[in-house]
This record gives C-alpha cells, structure tokens and sequence, in this order.
C-alpha cells in the first residue's frame, strides 16, 4: 500500500505541476468561495477559517483572506508545532507576521491557537469519495481528527481537477473531506 500511495503521489504530484504551469496557482473563483462558506454558514457558526500558504504549486486559498475579511471572519494558518510534532492552527493578521517552517511553508511567528469551523486543504491527489493523498506525514489528518472530536467542522480539499484519481487506498487513520473544490467543480 505504502509502495501503492508513493507512485500516486508522484503521478498526482506531475498532474499538479502541468496544471500549476498552464493556470497558474490562483484559478480558484472567488465566488465559488463564498457560495461553500455562505452553504456552511447555514448550518454553524463560522468564527474562523484555516487556509495554507501555498508553496510549491499547491492551488492556492489566499483569495480567502479578503473575503473572510468582509465577512468578518478571522483566517488562520496551519502551524507545525515545535514541542509535539503535531498541526495546530494559528491566528492570521499579516504577511508580515510569517516565517519559513522546516518544510518552506510560511506560519504565524507568534502562536495564537485556534480551532477553526472550517478548515481548507492542500491536497497531492484525490477521489470522487473525497479522499485525499498528502503528502504522507499524516500532520493534517491528525489535526482534522481531534477537531472533528472537538465540534462540527466542515474540512475542504482544495485540487486541480487534474489532480483526481480513481481511488485513493485509505487506511483508518485517514481523514475524509466533506467537499472537494478544484478549477473546474466542486465534489461532494
């Protein structure tokens, strides 16, 4: 399986470059955006929302920070944190607040902990069940886990529709997403 999830990621990984060179990192839509969090505010309260600095060429949620913005909803980044290993979420306020992690991913410097209602995705690859391939760490699938313990939280793969596979081998420690938008649709 181990052998399996390697040479998907490295397709996935290819797709997501071709994707990245042709479109560019920021062909989400905006008002895609604002139709799953108006969807989601429905249902909760939505207090903050997690997003990811895109690196590499991850699709990118920064359109993000302006809408939640105008909504008044406060953004935060994913952190790895130093004493346990393990992804927490950490205030947003501005680029200027951001330092390189181990991995080259920008993070908050100061850590202010939040648990967000929802939380936005970088995924290497995914399938039409919403599940997603990582990068293999496993850092977001055990944060996802002990928020989903905690309260109702909506989690989003964020792709490009190239991205997609036919199936992802999952084991139980790997978490769904409840939806999955891409450059072309969203999955549910």
């Amino acid at each position: 399986m181990m052998n399996q999830k390697k040479i998907l990621r490295k397709n996935c990984l290819k797709e997501r470059e071709l994707s990245f060179k042709d479109k560019g990192d920021n062909c989400l839509e905006e008002k895609k955006f604002i139709k799953i969090i108006s969807e989601i505010n429905s249902v909760i309260n939505i207090l903050s929302i997690a997003i990811y600095f895109p690196t590499k060429s991850e699709i990118s949620p920064l359109k993000l920070i302006k809408i939640c913005k105008n909504l008044s909803i406060k953004v935060c980044l994913p952190i790895i944190f130093k004493n346990t290993n393990e992804l927490i979420f950490s205030k947003f306020d501005d680029e200027n607040c951001l330092t390189k992690n181990k991995y080259d991913i920008f993070e908050p410097i100061k850590i202010i902990q939040m648990f967000p209602e929802i939380i936005f995705v970088p995924m290497v690859g995914f399938d039409k069940n919403l599940n997603r391939l990582g990068y293999g760490k496993g850092y977001y699938d055990k944060a996802i886990s002990k928020l989903r313990k905690l309260k109702k939280i909506f989690v989003i793969g964020l792709a490009y529709d190239n991205q997609m596979v036919d199936n992802i081998p999952i084991k139980n420690h790997d978490e769904k997403m409840d939806m999955i938008l891409t450059d072309k649709m969203i999955y549910r």
